[in-house]
């Protein structure tokens, strides 16, 4: 007698359908394909039949039905205010290690520098009824988006680009100690002409730039404070605003530009070196981030380490604790990021005579 094939009948792919056709029991189909692995070991060759059935078969796990048994969904919704910026890759790099750790996996979503697509994607989120939230680049005047998800959302914690606490908790630096790290460093090589570059949209933007005001202020030098602002995110305003910047005469130039992102500095280096300006001989330059490119810059970029991977790993870790622990959002601490000082080859003594004795 011919053996009997199984048609299955129309309909999402089961467990069972994957286990019927590995060969092995449902509880083992589950240990793996939603990673709950026991001390009890599965041989290779067991796990790849298993995987190699589910993909075979098309299953999906069936997010929904968990979350309507009452448990977690096991993902994490993030929104990330500008998917492009290098320091915000590198949050992101260590939010989904981080939470792969935990068996948690990314929902992502992009703002776009657009705080109504928060609401959308929030709602998104809870329609596949993700566990948490993370907001990865807080905006100037972004109160009321993160408030619009704190009112639906138990678990929501931000990331980066803020300088206080907020409505829900959130992972920063120490913005006013990184900035006092890159100017005392510039004071210290003798730079008494030092400008200040930043993007003012971005939250800790013009908190830097008052830090840098204070900074002037308390060594006499007030007349030499001068702030400039770009318009946009990427390197490109940045090299316009530097070609102006740096155009005059010798005499009427900066010796040194604390830029508050690596994204402006890079820009700011491209200008000096299309206006024939030697870094760090006739202009030195300061990031703040430590993005990947620094270390790869001509010359590589002397910068402020927000320690961005080690930051998004922190954040994953922080919003999976309050998940699993159902902590409320007063009931729980921001956490401060020690920034530090990593100096590469963008920044030297000023070019003059001596350096001037540091007050």
């Amino acid at each position: 007698m011919a053996n009997e094939v199984r048609i299955r009948p129309p309909g999402p792919v089961t467990l069972r359908d994957v286990a019927e056709r590995a060969g092995v029991s449902i509880t083992t189909v589950s240990r793996i394909l939603n990673g709950r692995e026991t001390g009890v070991p599965i041989r290779d060759d067991t796990r790849q039949r298993i995987l190699d059935a589910a993909a075979d078969l098309g299953y999906r796990p069936n997010m929904l039905a968990r979350a309507l048994r009452g448990s977690r969904s096991w993902l994490l919704g993030v929104i990330v205010r500008d998917i492009s910026d290098p320091f915000h890759i590198q949050v992101l790099r260590g939010v989904n290690e981080a939470a792969r750790e935990r068996d948690y996996r990314l929902f992502l979503g992009h703002l776009d520098w657009r705080p109504s697509e928060a609401a959308v994607f929030g709602s998104m989120f809870e329609q596949s009824h993700a566990d948490g939230i993370l907001l990865i680049g807080d905006m100037v005047g972004g109160d009321a988006t993160l408030d619009a998800l704190a009112d639906r959302n138990p678990y929501v914690v931000g990331v980066t680009d803020r300088v206080s606490r907020r409505r829900v908790p959130g992972i920063y630096a120490d913005n006013d100690l990184g900035t006092r790290l890159a100017l005392d460093h510039l004071w210290g090589l003798g730079h008494r002409d030092i400008i200040c570059v930043i993007d003012d949209r971005m939250a800790d933007g013009p908190f830097r730039a008052s830090v840098y005001e204070r900074y002037l202020r308390e060594r006499g030098a007030a007349d030499a404070i001068r702030v400039y602002r770009t318009s946009q995110p990427d390197s490109a305003p940045a090299f316009h605003l530097g070609q102006e910047l740096l155009a005059g005469p010798g005499g009427s130039r900066p010796t040194a530009i604390f830029a508050a992102s690596d994204t402006i500095a890079i820009g700011l280096l491209q200008a000096a070196f299309q206006q024939g300006i030697a870094v760090p001989e006739q202009l030195s330059i300061v990031g703040f981030d430590d993005v990947d490119a620094a270390t790869y810059m001509i010359p590589p970029l002397t910068t402020v380490s927000q320690r961005g991977t080690e930051m998004g790993a922190l954040a994953a870790n922080l919003i999976l604790d309050m998940i699993e622990g159902h902590q409320r959002v007063d009931e729980v601490d921001d956490v401060v990021v020690t920034p530090r000082l990593v100096v590469r080859q963008s920044t030297a003594a000023a070019p003059s005579a001596a350096i001037l004795p540091t007050r």
